[in-house]
């Protein structure tokens, strides 16, 4: 919440104007008031409002004078004058002296409500870290980086001290979803199409319940976490949303909120058989379709599945190294649920995919990688997967893969992931775009997995290495 104070003379008049604004649902809290300017300048210099609301006519110092002097002290609060009177002299000296609003008497709410929606704007540009910032406290960890999270939530009016229950909501879809501006909360970016949404458990609450009655399009791609004490377990709630988020990949039916908190998420129940028995393993997909179905196993369950079959079929002499599949994005983007996931599956133990069009390794194998390779160096900050490649030049992904080990001696995981990783280097050196904004430009749709992967290869995060650069003369930036 951001602090209100008030300067008036008259007791009544400040009970009047305490009494005209929700100041709670504004985003704000009125924390003290003074009789005279006198008094004020010694309370705002031990308060430190964030607003202050002063009649422009009191006896001794006047509103105007009370402006001045906290100038002179180096107070920064916004200032909005109170009057009496329409006096266009008085309003002429409050536009020169910077004042943030005039007021006349009786008390009209919508125009005071109108300069706090202006002046809340104004704050949380000038108070709120950038977002990238904020990414880095939550993926951090650390009591430091907790308790500037705690500041952080402090200033967007959800709590003072940490320890209000709270939940995130996340949302995986293109554009943000339109929180009611009188809602305290912090958004952020996570990725192309992927937004959490830290609110306090109350406001998220009476959201699940609007939700309740919304169809399964609607619901589509939103998550909630579970109730949560703490900023502490933040990474914790984002991944328990995120995986409420993707529920449409897995259930058969429309889903309540607190069902899916109570998915199973022992891996033992889906493990994939390894007697070699091509027709036990399908009977085995078979029988965890209905689990995923009905909700005991989720797109975690799901992915994990996928990569070990993968591991399977390498075991079995298969190319699948660029198979594989690091994130709920690719998994969802790669199928359309996961009963199609399933039915890919079986086809490669079948051989369906392997039995497809094969092209000699030697007759055109250059140029066919040629035009491979130019495409992937020139869209590798786009979706790109070995599948996605098997369909557009109508080849055997196993093939592909081939391809990459014989003529650069890499997997094309490798190959893709240097390009990238060069990329967001090099952009990191030398501009100030946004760091989640460079994680889309080389074709990650998640802050956190490029943060990991980026420290994985260039042995320090993001926002360390661009510091560093810039000790060295390059341009740094948030």
């Amino acid at each position: 919440m951001y602090k209100v104070f008030i300067v008036d003379d008259e007791e009544l008049v400040i009970e009047s104007l305490i009494a005209t604004v929700d100041w709670k649902g504004c985003g704000y809290e009125v924390i003290g008031y003074a009789l005279s300017g006198e008094e004020a300048v010694e309370a705002v210099k031990h308060i430190q409002p964030d607003v202050i609301f002063s009649d422009i006519r009191m006896p001794g110092m006047n509103g105007l004078e009370l402006k001045k002097r906290l100038d002179d002290a180096g107070i920064s609060a916004k200032f909005i004058i109170v009057s009496g009177l329409a006096e266009f002299a008085l309003v002429q000296k409050a536009i020169q002296n910077n004042i943030s609003g005039y007021c006349l008497k009786p008390f009209d709410e919508m125009e005071i409500m109108g300069y706090l929606k202006k002046i809340r704007r104004e704050l949380d540009t000038l108070r709120l870290l950038p977002e990238g910032e904020i990414l880095d406290l939550i993926e951090n960890g650390t009591p430091e980086a907790t308790s500037r999270l705690q500041r952080e939530l402090a200033l967007a009016g959800m709590t003072s001290s940490g320890k209000e229950d709270l939940r995130i909501m996340l949302t995986v879809r293109r554009d943000k979803f339109p929180i009611n501006e009188k809602t305290p909360c912090i958004t952020l970016r996570i990725g192309y199409r992927k937004f959490i949404y830290v609110m306090a458990d109350s406001d998220a609450t009476q959201l699940m319940t609007q939700f309740a009655s919304e169809s399964r399009d609607f619901l589509k791609g939103i998550g909630f976490s579970k109730r949560g004490g703490d900023t502490e377990g933040f990474t914790q709630a984002i991944q328990d949303a995120e995986l409420q988020a993707y529920q449409y990949f897995t259930l058969a039916e429309i889903f309540t909120w607190e069902e899916s908190w109570k998915t199973n998420d022992t891996k033992s129940a889906f493990a994939v058989p390894t007697d070699g028995n091509n027709q036990t393993f399908i009977a085995h997909m078979d029988s965890l379709l209905s689990m995923f179905q009905s909700g005991l196993l989720n797109i975690r369950h799901a992915l994990l599945l996928y990569n070990d079959c993968i591991t399977q079929l390498s075991r079995k002499g298969m190319d699948s190294d660029d198979l594989y599949l690091y994130s709920f994005e690719h998994l969802a983007d790669q199928f359309e649920d996961v009963r199609d996931m399933i039915d890919y599956l079986k086809g490669l133990f079948r051989g369906e995919q392997t039995d497809q069009q094969h092209v000699s390794m030697q007759s055109g194998r250059i140029h066919t990688f040629s035009a491979i390779l130019e495409y992937i160096n020139e869209h590798f900050g786009e979706d790109i997967t070995i599948q996605g490649l098997s369909k557009q030049f109508n080849l055997n992904s196993n093939y592909i893969s081939q391809l990459f080990r014989k003529e650069l001696d890499k997997t094309f995981t490798e190959h893709l992931t240097g390009l990238r990783m060069n990329r967001a280097s090099v952009l990191l050196r030398t501009t100030s775009i946004p760091i989640n904004d460079i994680a889309d430009q080389v074709g990650y749709q998640d802050y956190f997995y490029f943060s990991k992967m980026f420290k994985k290869m260039m042995g320090s995060p993001p926002r360390s290495y661009r510091y560093d650069q810039s000790q060295n003369g390059y341009i740094s930036g948030s």
